[in-house]
Order: structure tokens, then sequence, then C-alpha cells
């Protein structure tokens, strides 16, 4: 017969604090603001082009890097958008089967995609509703504003490798020295 599990202890609510140290201030940390920037108008515009057109906002950025770049590999529009191989090939099949997409072979062994007069044509209406989207979002900022913002939203992309790279020792975020991350299954 099995031993009963144990239950957990529920902690006394005068052992909960809601000041538990330092914090993030929300506010002010930009990559959470950047983020959740970024997943709204994602949402926003996928909603949008998806009741008008029937594709999401990751089937537009393939479109608009189609059009800037004819012949791409699924890698090329991962490294462009920063996507993960999977739902780039999701999409293509999705395009492909709408006939906004069409293939070639590429070298060594993969293929290139490009937009079809028809892909060309979607491009070429969701755009209006894109640049009226943008223009909605900068509004109340002045070119010069525009111009600026662009500008530091350039640097700080330059500068995510640099971000990306960074891999505290183990005593840097508090663990005994030679201390690894968490353990994996074998």
């Amino acid at each position: 017969m099995p031993l009963p599990r144990p239950q957990p202890m529920a902690l006394p609510v005068s052992d909960l604090t809601l000041d538990m140290g330092p914090k993030l201030d929300m506010e002010r940390y930009v990559p959470a603001f950047l983020n959740s920037i970024a997943n709204k108008l994602s949402s926003g515009a996928s909603r949008l082009y998806f009741k008008h057109f029937g594709i999401g906002v990751v089937e537009w950025r393939i479109i608009v890097h189609l059009v800037a770049e004819p012949w791409c590999t699924a890698a090329r529009i991962c490294q462009l958008i920063g996507m993960d191989k999977a739902a780039v090939s999701r999409s293509y099949a999705l395009m492909e089967d709408r006939g906004l997409i069409q293939f070639r072979p590429a070298e060594p062994r993969g293929r290139e995609a490009a937009l079809t007069v028809a892909g060309r044509d979607l491009h070429d209406r969701i755009l209006v509703m894109a640049l009226e989207r943008e223009r909605r979002l900068l509004a109340d900022l002045s070119p010069r504003e525009v111009d600026t913002l662009i500008n530091l939203l350039g640097r700080l992309q330059a500068r995510i490798p640099h971000v990306n790279a960074y891999d505290p020792t183990p005593e840097e975020i508090g663990l005994p020295a030679g201390a690894g991350g968490p353990a994996k299954a074998s």
C-alpha cells in the first residue's frame, strides 16, 4: 500500500510579506516596457490582419521581408525577424497553400521563397493598414522625436548580441563557486 503524500504546510499570513526585497520598476524596466509594447502591437495587428485577410502578424512579417529580399531561405527569415524556424515553416506552409509564395531549390539542401503576384497584392493592401497603425502610434511625436526614437531603437537593437552574450558566474547570482545551473535530466 502506497504511503500518503505529505501535504504542504500553509504558511500563517503573518509569515507572508508583500515586500520581499528588490523588485523591478515595471514602468522603467526597458526590456519589459518594450516587450509589452511589442506584444500589444503584434496582437492588435494579428487580429486586424486575420479579420480582413486571413493571415497573422507572423505571415505579415515574412511578406514584408520577402518584398525587401526575394528568394530568401527560412533560415534567413528567422535571422531577420528573430523567430524560430518552426513558426516560420508553419507560416510558409500556410502561405504556400494560399498561393502567396512560391519556392525554388537553394544550395546546399534548402529552398528559397518569393512572393507570388497574389502575395505582392496582399502586401500592398495590408501595407495601407500597417502604415496607418504606425501613424496612429507616432501621432503625438514630432518628426524630430520620431527620428530620435528610430535612432535610439536602432542603437538598442545593435546591443542585443552583447546583451544576449551575458552569462553571469555562479557567484554573481548568489550561488556557491562551482555551482552550475539547474541539473540536467539524463
